[in-house]
């Protein structure tokens, strides 16, 4: 199969898959949820579409991987490699820590950017005009110039702060919260509710599942497949596949805009890791690691 092809049949399982095969699998689990009651009788139907579209997602991904393996004729070993070398799984965890924390980094500098592009296009606070008969004269509230009102402040007074930073300061913080609020929507739901009502165990099991599955598809079976087409063509292609997909079933850009900046940092790191030393299961352990902290 020549190169353009192999590109195109991963970035259609991609779209095929990740976009339209889960809005099926999800709506499935969501009227499975509705209409029966497995799981302990405390949960709720939301808890429960949330559980079942997480076990429906990790069974599928497996689906997913053994169709790969088949068709691009890639040998089980990989899915193994790198699980025999203890070191190599503790440089796992350690890279894991690293690439969390410059998510974080780059997406509070995202945050501070956006936040500070917002308050210079706020408007201008408008005050009313003064009283008849004042007209050009200046008062305590403000002053009537060419291009109408314009406000003025009082002069400070002795031992008085302004409230002005502090307000700013709070208006900044509610900001933050929203921006961090709506991170835990879309699919990351999944996994906060699973860690919430499932035994740690279980929760990390559906989770590791999942994560297990999207390194084999974009770094073991894609970096694999698309090794003779040379570093750019492959990485480029795991990379931008691996984005995209983050940014599916999220509720807003500024939701997926904490996925999509932590897919930019793991598949550049990931993909150039395998790409030197092709053992999956540290990447793995690496992958586990990041979300699991990004989501506690």
């Amino acid at each position: 199969m020549s190169t353009p092809l192999r590109v195109l049949t991963l970035a259609a399982v991609v779209v095929v898959y990740y976009w339209f095969g889960k809005a099926l699998l999800f709506r499935g689990a969501r009227r499975l949820a509705a209409v029966t009651r497995i799981g302990p009788s405390h949960w709720g139907t939301a808890q429960r579409a949330d559980v079942f579209e997480l076990a429906a997602a990790g069974a599928s991904h497996v689906v997913v991987v053994v169709a790969l393996l088949a068709v691009t004729g890639i040998g089980p070993g990989v899915l193994v490699s790198g699980l025999a070398r203890p070191d190599l799984l503790v440089l796992g965890v350690l890279l894991g820590i690293g690439e969390l924390a410059l998510g974080s980094l780059l997406c509070r500098a995202l945050i501070e950017v956006s936040l500070a592009r917002r308050s210079r296009t706020r408007p201008p606070v408008r005050t009313r005009p003064p009283a008849r008969g004042t007209a050009g004269a200046v008062g305590a509230a403000g002053a009537v110039g060419p291009a109408g009102p314009v406000r003025v402040l009082d002069p400070p007074r002795p031992g008085r702060r302004s409230r002005r930073p502090a307000a700013d300061s709070e208006d900044q913080g509610q900001s933050l919260r929203s921006w961090l609020g709506r991170s835990r929507g879309g699919w990351i739901r999944h996994h906060l509710t699973a860690l919430k009502v499932l035994p740690l165990w279980a929760a990390l099991g559906l989770t590791g599942v999942q994560v297990a599955s999207e390194e084999l598809v974009f770094r073991g079976v894609a970096l694999t497949w698309l090794r003779d087409a040379g570093p750019v063509v492959a990485l480029t292609t795991s990379i931008v596949l691996f984005v995209l997909m983050q940014a599916f079933f999220m509720s807003s850009w500024r939701g997926a805009m904490f996925p999509v900046v932590g897919g930019v940092v793991m598949g550049v790191v990931h993909g150039l890791v395998f790409w030197t030393t092709p053992f999956v299961a540290p990447l793995v352990v690496a992958h586990v690691v990041f979300f699991v902290f990004a989501v506690i």
